[in-house]
């Protein structure tokens, strides 16, 4: 069959392919001898080429000959334009104007020419960005936080962010009284990169101008280190006084036109929060009157300097002796006054008081150093006329009693620098008793820690820039920024944690969603309904140990069962120290009522019911428990030799694991020599 059409195709292809040419011949042959030449309209009527050309040759001489012929008006019959012009604003304005008169003068004259580029404000147009287009960008992540920890007496009282709500204003009017407490605290700061979130708007087609990022607060985490040594789930951190409170309008619509109803409420919201950026970023933390000072967390660039934190060694003042002879034992300070958190100020306590007694230092609100041999500071002496040797004795005696009553009364008054150097009077007086200067030195030392104490909080600033280590207060326009990148830290206060439990901490931004009501802009609706975007989280914090209320310590031993323990409680920003015997089950402390280092207005000790109670119990005691001690060589060589010591077994309330403490280790703990040394 396939031979068969091979065949015929064989015999009949010359046939096809001569019918072909045929066909083009025929068709060369009615486009260029039939139906040629090709005519096109001109004048009205259609024209070959040969007739076309004569066709436009005749119309171009007629229009030769009509501009040749035409008739010119004589320039001198048209005045100048300056001339008319001139003309029509002498003849007055009720002139009627001549029938040749000039055109009126155009509102505007055009340019004769473009002088340099157009001029252009970035960020003032809307960009074109389609309808419908705009997708929220997340916030970036924050840097990797850093932690701080302290215990304050601070006075807790919340920052308000004002101008958003009425209910904004009546906190920060009616909050105004409150009782400095104890606080433990954990301050956790981090970086945020605002450039990087500038430009990731810009890719999402942000309009330039809502490409700028406002922070609004920030969302923090925490996890608890449980007694098996793994951290809990992240559980929200809720934000107490130490953060401001801010009131947030919710954009409302209208059903039928979508329309934006509270417009004006949305605006003014974004005006207080542009206005609060630095507290809101940057919150400062409670005033301070006690306890561990605020400062900025070591993030990058404000890390502590190991060298600056070493003490130098203090001088100690020289034993001036001699009748009506103050002596000098701390600088003369003038600090200002106290700033507030919201950038006013505020008067501290006077440390000085009345002034020094005997020429000695005043700090500020004193009233001068009083002349020597004033009242209670002239004692007699071996020159004294009509006078025994046990009268000078006995008046001496009675002087120092009344002059150390008087210092503890100053002590009270907070007139810490007079109190100090009358009581260092006594220390050198040759007719004072041991009892007597004892409890001078006492006095003394308890008045140096608080001078230190004042000193620090009026006038240590925490960094440059004015926000002061007790209370926080700062211009508020003023940023802490990374040093090299320029990226703005911020940073959040929590005080709900528990002393002596650790945690770890994850932060997040929270952004003001700069299209919030704008429905026609963003792609899904729900975009424009919500005035906050929030960020995603920062990598966790390194743990850290908030700061105990109380510590204690293995002071020893009385087999078979019993053992002492020392244990110090944190009250008021002092240290106090109770001695305690515990036995297996006992739990360790209790109340107990103790001098608290103040006197009253009569110069009498203040004592008060204080709760030493630690929660640790007590589960074994082991006595002569061999223990292997280590012993320092040269050239940092460490070795160890074989020792017994008595070792208590017992439970940490604060993270619910079982510890042990070591007799002979616990007699030479740093932490205990620390407490030893600031305890009154």
């Amino acid at each position: 069959m396939t031979s068969r059409w091979l065949t015929l195709l064989e015999t009949h292809i010359e046939k096809g392919i001569l019918g072909l040419a045929v066909l083009c011949l025929g068709a060369m042959l009615w486009m260029y001898l039939i139906n040629s030449p090709n005519k096109v309209p001109y004048g009205g009527k259609e024209q070959g080429p040969g007739d076309l050309m004569t066709a436009i040759k005749s119309d171009a001489d007629g229009l030769e000959a009509r501009l040749r012929n035409a008739d010119v008006p004589d320039p001198e019959k048209i005045k100048k334009y300056s001339d008319q012009l001139k003309d029509q604003h002498n003849a007055g304005i009720f002139a009627r104007a001549p029938e040749d008169a000039a055109p009126p003068l155009p509102k505007s004259l055009p340019l004769a020419s473009s002088l340099g580029h157009k001029i252009e404000v970035p960020g003032l147009k809307e960009s074109d960005t389609p309808a419908n287009s705009i997708v929220l960008v997340t916030p970036l992540k924050p840097s990797q936080p850093k932690l701080l920890t302290g215990r304050s007496l601070a006075l807790p009282k919340q920052t308000v962010v004002t101008g958003l709500s009425d209910e904004a204003e009546e906190i920060a009017e009616d909050d105004e009284e409150v009782e400095a407490t104890e606080v433990a605290w954990v301050s956790i700061a981090a970086y945020f990169n605002k450039k990087a979130q500038y430009t990731e708007m810009i890719k999402a087609g942000y309009a330039p101008y809502r490409s700028k990022a406002y922070v609004v607060g920030l969302d923090v985490q925490r996890q608890e280190m449980l007694s098996s040594g793994e951290f809990s789930d992240w559980k929200d951190v809720q934000p107490g006084k130490a953060m401001p409170k801010v009131e947030l309008a919710d954009p409302q619509f209208d059903d039928e036109t979508g329309e934006l109803l509270n417009k004006d409420d949305i605006r003014q919201t974004f005006g207080a929060i542009k206005l609060a950026q630095t507290q809101l970023m940057q919150p400062d933390f409670y005033d301070v009157d006690d306890g561990d000072f605020w400062e900025i967390p070591a993030i990058a660039g404000y890390e502590q300097d190991e060298e600056a934190e070493e003490e130098e060694p203090e001088e100690e003042a020289p034993a001036v002796a001699g009748r009506g002879v103050g002596r000098s034992m701390g600088p003369r300070v003038t600090p200002g006054p106290r700033p507030s958190p919201r950038g006013g100020t505020r008067s501290g306590p006077s440390i000085g008081g009345r002034g020094g007694r005997g020429g000695g230092p005043t700090m500020p609100g004193g009233r001068g150093g009083a002349s020597a041999g004033g009242r209670g500071v002239s004692y007699p002496g071996a020159g004294a006329g009509g006078q025994s040797d046990a009268q000078k004795k006995r008046e001496a005696r009675k002087q120092i009693r009344a002059d150390l009553k008087e210092a503890k009364i100053l002590y009270s008054k907070k007139e810490f620098t007079t109190a100090r150097d009358l009581a260092s009077r006594i220390i050198v007086n040759e007719f004072a008793s041991a009892g007597d200067k004892r409890n001078a030195e006492q006095l003394v030392s308890r008045a140096e820690k608080a001078i230190e104490r004042e000193m620090e909080r009026l006038g240590g600033g925490a960094y440059a820039g004015g926000r002061g280590r007790g209370s926080g207060g700062r211009d508020l326009a003023e940023t802490v920024k990374n040093p090299e990148t320029r990226e703005p830290a911020v940073w959040f206060h929590d005080d709900s944690v528990e002393a002596g439990k650790t945690y770890r901490y994850r932060m997040r931004v929270r952004l003001w969603n700069r299209y919030v009501g704008r429905l026609r802009d963003v792609k899904d609706p729900e975009y424009a309904k919500k005035p906050v975007v929030v960020g995603e989280w920062s990598y966790p914090s390194e743990p850290v140990t908030v700061t105990p209320s109380t510590y204690f310590f293995f002071s020893g031993a009385r087999p078979p069962e019993t053992a002492s323990v020392d244990v110090w409680k944190w009250r008021q920003g002092l240290w106090l120290r109770e001695r305690f015997d515990v036995k297996v089950g006992d739990v360790i402390g209790g109340v107990e009522n103790v001098k608290t280092g103040g006197y009253d207005e009569e110069g009498d000790e203040e004592k008060a019911d204080v709760d030493f109670t630690t929660g640790a119990v007590v589960l074994d005691m082991r006595f002569d428990e061999p223990v292997a001690e280590r012993i320092q060589g040269k050239d940092e060589v460490f070795s160890y030799r074989d020792k017994t010591s008595t070792v208590m077994v017992y439970l940490d309330p604060a993270d619910g694991q079982v510890k042990e403490k070591v007799l002979m280790f616990d007699r030479r703990d740093p932490k205990k020599k620390e407490l030893e040394d600031e305890e009154i």
